[in-house]
């Protein structure tokens, strides 16, 4: 074009020399003229390698395995309070005034150690007084008995009558009773003065301490309350219908103080709990495992329900419409790589921190797809990332 338009300006007759502008101008119109036409058959080249190059995307998904079950588990956690198996109220069982106290609270206490005392004074006395009475007894017993010979001496002779001897003996028989009713009063004696001391019954602490030094006490003042240590147990609540699980067990979990403890041993209550309507369950805790009376444990139990069903990941699950839950299986597709997912509507059974367990009608050789179905769609063509990313 531009030859040709040079050709038209020689050409003609009548035309004017051309200026140094116009040239300027020309040749600046010719450049950009070029310019326009190698970028258009760049471009044009470029388009048609594109097409040539261009592969259809297929997005990469997760799946996870579908697994049946009868059931499923459930872990349930029951609280209660560490109590010690022996817990004793003592008490003076004879009235009097105190007059020593060997043990305060917060004290151990060893099994038969002494903690605390009456004045004992006016029982000794009433003991002297009664052993008095039972040898003065002794004492005409004796000269009963020796009447009782000469009696007998003196019927054979014939010098006196059989009532004598029959009365002589209801004297002894008399005597006899008189003494044993002050040997059981001296007995009874001994008993109260022996019992005017308190002793601890087992090993254990001194929880609580309520006479003082001086004061009179009765017989239902109770002294000391004491705990026995090394032999505690966990009371715990539980629903009775799940008596019949928990009896089953062998082995059985408590958590006290954030540590996991199993034991064996396991007592089972026959009466429900009025108020809470439970069952109480007690454990007996090891020897070596120090506790506070009234302390928090819990009973850690997998409870069984025969649910047949799956468990999925959290992720695999999806609003539906109208309120249901949908997951997505994957369908192989004949002779390809690809596959195609599949909604399913689910039932959501139980549902856990990152698992839930659902009902629904699926072939367990699908693979299920386990998250990112945000990204999705049904009836998409995915493949699977077997790298798992």
């Amino acid at each position: 074009m531009m030859r040709i338009a040079k050709k038209t300006f020689l050409l003609s007759p009548s035309a004017k020399p051309i200026s140094t502008h116009s040239k300027s101008a020309f040749l600046l119109l010719s450049r950009m003229l070029l310019s326009t036409m190698l970028l258009i058959g760049c471009s044009q080249a470029n388009d048609a390698g594109s097409k040539t190059d261009k592969q259809v995307y297929y997005h990469s998904v997760v799946t996870t395995a579908l697994i049946p079950l009868d059931g499923y588990k459930v872990n349930r956690r029951f609280s209660g309070t560490t109590q010690s198996m022996q817990v004793a109220n003592l008490n003076l069982e004879v009235p009097g005034r105190v007059q020593s106290i060997y043990a305060f609270e917060g004290n151990q206490v060893q099994k038969g150690q002494l903690l605390a005392t009456l004045d004992s004074e006016l029982l000794h006395i009433e003991l002297k007084q009664l052993s008095a009475q039972l040898q003065q007894i002794d004492a005409e017993m004796v000269l009963a008995k020796s009447s009782l010979n000469r009696v007998n001496t003196l019927i054979d002779d014939g010098y006196t009558s059989v009532q004598s001897f029959d009365e002589i003996t209801a004297q002894l028989q008399v005597l006899e009773a008189t003494r044993q009713q002050l040997q059981a009063s001296i007995n009874a004696k001994n008993y109260q003065i022996k019992h005017t001391k308190i002793i601890a019954p087992f090993d254990g602490v001194v929880n609580k301490r309520n006479i003082n030094i001086g004061e009179v006490v009765n017989s239902s003042t109770i002294a000391f309350e004491v705990q026995q240590s090394a032999h505690n147990e966990l009371k715990v609540g539980v629903p009775q219908n799940l008596i019949k699980q928990i009896a089953q067990q062998q082995r059985f979990s408590l958590v006290i103080e954030g540590k996991h403890i199993e034991v064996a041993e396991l007592a089972i209550n026959t009466q429900i709990n009025r108020l809470s309507r439970t069952i109480q369950l007690r454990f007996e805790l090891p020897k070596d495992l120090k506790v506070f009376n009234n302390q928090i444990g819990y009973f850690e139990f997998e409870q069984f329900y025969p649910q047949p069903g799956y468990w999925v990941p959290v992720t695999a699950i999806t609003d539906g419409i109208r309120g249901t839950w949908n997951i997505y299986t994957l369908q192989a597709q004949e002779e390809s790589p690809l596959f195609k997912l599949i909604p399913h509507s689910v039932d959501v059974i139980h549902v856990e921190q990152d698992r839930a367990f659902i009902r629904a009608n699926l072939d367990e050789q699908q693979p299920l797809l386990a998250g990112g179905l945000h990204k999705v769609v049904p009836n998409q063509l995915v493949k699977i990332n077997t790298l798992g990313k």
